[in-house]
């Protein structure tokens, strides 16, 4: 018996600690990862193309040197967003994070896509149809099979057209 309330205190404990890993770890490293892209000059709302990657310039565990990454920052706090990325000849995708480090949405870039955009709002916001709500601050990935320099190239000169851009008020 005079072990039941140590026992219930340790398991408890436990609990808590786990459920609070839980919910403030991600957030944690997706502000890292927002305050490392701003003291690397990333600006908020718009595509980058991140440099080919090669043994020398990779920042992050494996990335493939075979993909073309492109990446822009975005906050809905100051309002909606609009994300938008052309079709690629090979495999493309665009995908959304929130601040919790969740994959929350994906489009295809592939030939085959009929992508048009994305809106992104806050939840309390007059949500249109279709829109994705996603509260703060996220990230949004282009990644296009680009294995040569001229491919990359040609994925890299891409990104000028994809959109990551507040949606104008009226």
């Amino acid at each position: 018996m005079r072990w039941i309330l140590p026992l219930i205190v340790f398991v408890l404990s436990g609990v808590i600690g786990h459920l609070f890993v839980l919910n403030s770890l991600p957030s944690f490293i997706m502000g890292k990862a927002h305050q490392t892209f701003e003291a690397q000059g990333i600006p908020e709302n718009v595509f980058v193309a991140s440099p080919r990657q090669t043994p020398q310039t990779q920042r992050i565990v494996r990335p493939s040197p075979d993909l073309a990454y492109a990446i822009c920052r975005f906050d809905t706090t100051t309002g909606p967003v609009f994300i938008d990325a052309p079709a690629w000849d090979g495999y493309g995708s665009l995908s959304i994070f929130n601040s919790k480090t969740d994959n929350v949405f994906v489009a295809n870039l592939g030939p085959d896509s009929d992508f048009q955009g994305i809106e992104v709002r806050r939840p309390a916001e007059n949500n249109r149809e279709g829109a994705l709500k996603l509260d703060g601050r996220g990230i949004a990935l282009i990644r296009r099979l680009a294995p040569t320099q001229d491919q990359y190239d040609a994925a890299a000169d891409l990104v000028a057209q994809a959109s990551c851009a507040p949606v104008r008020q009226n």
